[in-house]
């Protein structure tokens, strides 16, 4: 399921994970798009490229379709790193051999130990980003979900843990500072660092796509290529 799921759906993850870390910075593009040469069109071309980004990201250029097709595929991706994470662990003795690369293997167990490290490294981004496009793409349904998790009373009436984890995954999945309890405001260092770490950690998806794409064309691709070669070579035998 994680092999197939994954190859499956593995452009669309490399295509959002990478638009993503790009509009980590989107602030910094408006900025870079406002005219230096005093041409207001330059500007505006600048700005509609930037929006026109985002509307890749968000609903793939095709609206309401393109929104939920985003929101099928967060959860695709969510399922796959559930999968992952259990295809993962390794054993209560030995999980910590999966965490860190290994020098002296062959460049098959490379890559094998590349796409686990980097798996264990980033999954709480991976499930944060995915759960919180679920959330992004179809808010009416999983805020529905969070009122039979935690129905309105009137004491919970003013706050409830659902909304503070439904208003985290809002914030979370940008990359913002503000409003999400982090001790920083504005730009600066501190804002930086945050769209930094977001940024690389939202390529993670597409560098695990690269490197299960190659272990599947090993386990799967060659094994069948040259079960096709041995048997044509039979046949004319």
């Amino acid at each position: 399921m994680h092999l197939w799921s994954g190859i499956g759906v593995g452009l669309y993850v490399l295509f959002v994970s990478v638009t993503g870390s790009v509009l980590v910075y989107r602030n910094e593009m408006y900025v870079a798009a406002m005219p230096v040469t005093g041409i207001a069109d330059n500007s505006a071309l600048g700005i509609r490229l930037v929006e026109g980004l985002i509307d890749l990201h968000d609903n793939l250029l095709a609206g309401s379709t393109g929104r939920f097709v985003n929101g099928v595929g967060a959860v695709a991706v969510f399922l796959i790193a559930l999968t992952g994470l259990v295809i993962w662990w390794p054993g209560v003795r030995t999980w910590r051999r999966s965490l860190s690369l290994k020098r002296g293997v062959g460049w098959k167990r490379f890559t094998w130990d590349l796409h686990s490290a980097i798996g264990f490294w980033s999954i709480v981004f991976i499930f944060v980003f995915a759960a919180s496009g679920i959330y992004l793409c179809f808010p009416d349904a999983v805020s529905e979900l969070a009122d039979l998790i935690q129905p309105v009373t009137a004491e919970n009436a003013g706050r409830r843990f659902v909304d503070d984890a439904l208003y985290w995954l809002a914030y979370l999945h940008f990359g913002r500072i503000n409003g999400i309890g982090i001790p920083c405001h504005g730009p600066g260092i501190c804002d930086q660092t945050v769209k930094a770490v977001w940024a690389v950690f939202g390529m993670a998806p597409a560098i695990m796509f690269v490197t299960g794409s190659i272990m599947w064309w090993n386990r799967v691709v060659r094994r069948w290529l040259r079960r096709t070669v041995t048997g044509d070579a039979e046949q004319n035998a």
